[in-house]
């Protein structure tokens, strides 16, 4: 399966919303509305598989050298197809050459999906940008089961054509 990585456009916010809904009511990532996706669609990319939209990410920017993997997601039924890992790698490389030495961080409840990527632990506290913008006013903050990981990156180039097989 042969997945086309591309910057969303406002066409796919229909299909970003459909892939992102039912990881949100797991409560898996956090809910996002039409409106929020399309305030801030420069900062998705998307998945295409035979035409449609298969996969999503994006990132919040806290700055020069702060970013935020989020809503990264596959449409069920597809997963373990690789294109998951090849969005987020996809994000990473374009974050990379954004800014010098981006401290790249995500928070998840699929830790080893992200370690595989080359993401390490890291104490949430040593997120304070983070912590101001969502987790303080989470209803989860008091008891969130989320890991915090920063990229450290693979050993040697990544190879996007094993990936995307």
């Amino acid at each position: 399966m042969h997945a086309k990585i591309r910057p969303a456009v406002p066409d796919d916010i229909d299909a970003i919303l459909a892939i992102l809904k039912p990881y949100a009511r797991e409560g898996l990532i956090l809910e996002r509305t039409a409106d929020d996706i399309r305030e801030v669609l420069s900062s998705f990319l998307v998945a295409e598989v035979a035409g449609s939209v298969a996969g999503t990410v994006s990132y919040h920017d806290y700055g020069r050298h702060l970013k935020e993997i989020r809503s990264l997601a596959v449409r069920k039924g597809i997963s373990r197809r690789r294109i998951g890992s090849l969005l987020a790698l996809n994000l990473i490389g374009s974050l990379q050459k954004s800014a010098a030495n981006p401290k790249i961080f995500v928070l998840t409840y699929s830790p080893g999906f992200f370690r595989k990527l080359g993401f390490v632990e890291a104490p949430k506290e040593s997120l304070p940008e983070k912590i101001w913008k969502d987790c303080d006013h989470c209803k989860n903050r008091d008891n969130c089961g989320e890991t915090a990981l920063v990229y450290r990156g693979l050993l040697g180039e990544v190879n996007y054509e094993k990936i995307n097989r």
